[in-house]
């Protein structure tokens, strides 16, 4: 009897550490803003494997979205009201729950305004940037250096933490889309569905006709 009853407390207490354990790694790293900042022109499957890490480290997350014209001599130009009516009318839908989209202005000076008014709270608000690696030098802490302990920047590197897919690529596969149409649907994150990716083609294609 007295064994059986050691076998349960021995049972409880690890179901109770494990519970200890599972609240800890849940909580511990997890920062209260994510600011993910993008021209996403247009949008791919790099741009949401950003938001879904700052979705999975931080309680709310926000996107800042341009909304500019996206044109550059040899290449294709993507209008800013297109991709904000793809964001409004079919990326919106996959977003996870905590994520939130800003429109219009600069993404990285949205940023740092936001910064700006966290450095005039008198709290313990943490926020995570997200961005590529490639861009990570856009946010220098000396704009942020009274609240640089509680700012961590957070970069997924290209081809190694996310696919290799780019918008250079994606504007190529779309202004050759007879030949690489299936390669620029392939882009598009994989949450969205395939009816889905074909409007997001048509909207874009249809500024090249």
């Amino acid at each position: 009897m007295r064994s059986k009853l050691l076998v349960e407390s021995w049972k409880n207490f690890i179901k109770e550490s494990q519970e200890e354990i599972s609240d800890k790694e849940y909580f511990e790293g997890q920062y209260d803003f994510g600011l993910v900042p993008m021209s996403a022109k247009p949008f791919h499957e790099g741009h949401m494997s950003l938001i879904r890490k700052a979705s999975d480290e931080c309680k709310q997350v926000t996107v800042y979205v341009s909304t500019s014209d996206r044109k550059r001599k040899g290449e294709i130009t993507i209008f800013g009201e297109d991709m904000q009516t793809i964001w409004e009318t079919i990326i919106i839908n996959y977003l996870p729950q905590n994520v939130s989209c800003i429109f219009g202005g600069s993404p990285v000076g949205n940023v740092y305004k936001k910064l700006e008014e966290a450095s005039q709270a008198n709290d313990e608000t943490t926020y995570g940037i997200y961005t590529g690696l490639e861009d990570a030098k856009r946010y220098s802490s000396k704009y942020y250096a009274s609240i640089v302990d509680r700012v961590y920047l957070r970069t997924m590197s290209r081809g190694e933490d996310t696919m290799a897919i780019s918008g250079t690529l994606m504007r190529s596969y779309l202004s050759n889309a007879s030949e690489d149409k299936f390669l620029f649907l392939d882009g598009l994150p994989r949450e969205i569905l395939d009816d889905d990716k074909e409007e997001i083609f048509n909207i874009l294609f249809s500024r090249l006709n």
